[in-house]
């Protein structure tokens, strides 16, 4: 599980209860805790110093998307924390995770810091397959902030894949999975990008 000594997490959380629970969870882990807040400009002022952000999506019946939108502007991974299903997230933050208020907090780390890939060897390697889906909300993410539509966004992530599948043999030893498809999203983008966007 990530280290989180030091990060500045921000939580914008109505429900008092669980705003001081996942607070005090967090803050033992060694994390600073911004707020607890519970309304969408209280989140607005802590959301520039945050590194990492848990978003009750409606705030005393405010959508919380603005703050998303700034987080997001900042590249800061976030995730939607809900006891709502029937809330529409807009396209452009649809790459964010949506937990449910009953996720154990172990959950919401790992969708906020995907797991990265083990670079020890060890006697059975994780699956490809698991590392790509782990990687899914960053890689989309990346690809917002490369492209600033979100149609276009989603075609690039696509196109990375059917790429990285072409040149699976081709991986760099000592490159990561995120490293390796990162690369080829930015080389994607560069060569492709404007044909995306149409």
């Amino acid at each position: 599980m990530r280290n989180l000594r030091g990060l500045r997490l921000l939580i914008a959380e109505d429900e008092w209860l669980l705003a001081s629970d996942l607070a005090t969870f967090f803050a033992d882990m060694g994390a600073i805790i911004l707020g607890p807040v519970a309304t969408v400009e209280q989140a607005g002022r802590h959301a520039k110093a945050a590194e990492a952000a848990i978003l009750d999506i409606d705030l005393h019946g405010r959508k919380v998307f603005p703050v998303a939108d700034e987080l997001m502007r900042r590249n800061v991974p976030f995730v939607f924390f809900s006891g709502y299903d029937e809330i529409a997230i807009p396209e452009h933050l649809r790459f964010a995770s949506r937990l449910s208020k009953s996720s154990n907090r172990a959950t919401v780390i790992d969708a906020l810091f995907p797991p990265e890939p083990c670079t020890q060897p060890i006697a059975r390697p994780p699956s490809t397959a698991e590392d790509v889906v782990a990687l899914l909300p960053k890689l989309r993410l990346t690809a917002r902030l490369l492209l600033d539509d979100p149609g276009a966004s989603d075609r690039l992530v696509e196109h990375t894949l059917e790429r990285a599948l072409e040149d699976i043999d081709n991986r760099p030893a000592d490159s990561s999975i995120a490293d390796w498809l990162n690369t080829i999203m930015r080389r994607m983008a560069q060569l492709r990008g404007a044909s995306l966007l149409h």
